[in-house]
């Protein structure tokens, strides 16, 4: 089976490593390096986020290249917190969110799609503190503090093909990507070697999928799927692969090529989640006890006949109050209730999700819930907020996946970790506005006037309610 072994820096020379130095970017047939923003914007395909670890940098900086890759005989290196306030001193004010870091990414290629387990080394003769590790399309795969020292850290990630966002076809995918984030992020060695094992594919909309990530990175201003984080929550025994997409619904993911991908991959052994209901609700015939419930009917049986565990989970809650009376407004609850009726009828866990999420919503309140939402967004969480979220469904996964009929539930169960402890914001978060010296650099999404979070959600609203106020 693949396996290759790398060594990071100047003290190269050892038999059976590949040796990679600070100048070692990525390219066509290499089959290794870093990705920085020369390289990018030099191959197409490392532009397509869904195929590379899906960080970029905000777009006033497409033409800059923010990272400095350096070299010693502890490994290669980022100089992230010089390199951000060398930024700001330029621009002439400080970036919202702080600490903002630039990601160290590196790329290997591997012979065929499945599970590999990625396992880095970092040595420093100085603490590093905190540091993230994501893995293919920004999985948290790691997050804590790193001292002085040796630390070696194993985890399991997913190849897989995909459809990226904006294009109608599938994509082959056959590389292992890595982000390193921290004050000074830094690779010593790394060793990718293919493993078997159960895989949980992830079959949902934009609540779940792998969201990109601009940086400077701040995790408050990144908008995060659950599903992304849902990797911290599993020992190395079971990996995550994230097929959902934003706008799906329970029909437009199958039309659209996403769950071909996962009837093409999945085997029997393997589980597939499904979370649906945001985007469904907007269509009439998508109502919850119509369209919704029958596509998933479907869905469910179509796995089971391949022996493939199915698994539900209620669709996340909305931070949305009626403005009349402050009272909660639920959006998606028909639609959680459908979900549970399956998962009785047809034997299969139910991860409640919804009530969990509800729950934090109505203990915390418009305001005090806001900082786990993209700012300005009673939907999408950011980073902190999807952390969160991904630790409800790990919880929902023991309690009801333990001691399951089903062997395979069980064993899923006893997978599952506790992940990295607390993870929460602090403070206002503010997105970062781009700076003066930037001002003629177009915004990609163009100049078109777009119906704000809270006019969607009315919309919406009166058309699932018949209400005419909110």
């Amino acid at each position: 089976m693949f396996r290759r072994n790398f060594l990071f820096g100047k003290d190269g020379g050892t038999a059976n490593l590949i040796d990679v130095g600070s100048e070692d970017l990525y390219q066509p047939g290499k089959g290794y390096g870093f990705v920085t923003e020369k390289n990018r914007r030099e191959q197409k395909l490392l532009q397509i986020r869904e195929l590379n670890s899906s960080f970029d940098t905000m777009y006033w900086y497409q033409n800059e290249q923010l990272s400095f890759l350096k070299e010693d005989e502890n490994g290669c290196y980022l100089d992230s917190a010089e390199e951000v306030a060398a930024l700001e001193a330029q621009s002439g004010e400080k970036m919202a969110g702080s600490p903002r870091r630039i990601p160290l990414l590196f790329k290997v290629d591997v012979p065929r799609q499945g599970n590999y387990k990625v396992t880095l080394t970092i040595r420093s003769e100085e603490e590093i503190g905190e540091v993230l590790i994501f893995t293919g399309r920004r999985r948290l795969a790691f997050y804590g503090r790193v001292g002085a020292g040796e630390f070696t850290y194993a985890m399991i990630t997913n190849v897989c093909d995909v459809v990226p966002v904006g294009y109608s076809r599938i994509f082959a995918d056959k590389t292992v990507d890595i982000a390193v984030l921290a004050d000074r992020p830094r690779i010593s060695a790394l060793t990718v070697e293919e493993v078997n094992g159960p895989t949980v594919y992830l079959a949902g909309d934009s609540t779940v999928t792998d969201q990109p990530g601009d940086y400077p990175y701040y995790p408050g201003t990144c908008y995060c799927g659950w599903g992304q984080m849902l990797p911290a929550y599993f020992d190395t025994r079971v990996a995550v692969s994230n097929h959902s997409h934003s706008g799906l619904t329970t029909d437009s993911f199958r039309k659209e090529g996403h769950y071909a991908v996962i009837s093409q991959y999945s085997k029997p052994g393997d589980y597939v989640f499904f979370q649906f209901g945001h985007n469904d609700q907007k269509l009439p015939g998508l109502q919850a006890k119509g369209g919704y419930r029958a596509n998933l009917q479907r869905y469910i049986k179509e796995n089971q006949a391949k022996g493939v565990y199915p698994v539900l989970v209620t669709p996340i809650a909305r931070n949305t109050w009626r403005l009349r009376d402050q009272t909660y407004l639920d959006l998606l609850e028909e639609f959680a209730d459908v979900c549970l009726e399956l998962g009785a009828q047809y034997g299969i866990p139910v991860l409640d999700l919804h009530a969990h999420s509800k729950k934090y919503v109505l203990e915390k309140g418009l305001q005090d819930a806001k900082p786990i939402f993209f700012p300005g967004d009673y939907t999408h969480t950011n980073d902190f907020g999807a952390y969160k979220m991904a630790g409800y469904v790990s919880q929902e996964i023991r309690e009801k996946c333990k001691g399951h009929s089903e062997r395979a539930y069980a064993y899923l169960a006893e997978c599952v970790t506790d992940g990295f402890g607390a993870w929460e914001p602090v403070g206002q978060i503010n997105v970062p506005k781009k700076p003066e010296i930037y001002k003629d650099i177009p915004d990609p999404a163009g100049d078109q006037v777009l119906l704000s979070e809270a006019e969607q959600l009315e919309r919406v609203v009166r058309l699932c309610l018949k209400e005419e106020l909110l």
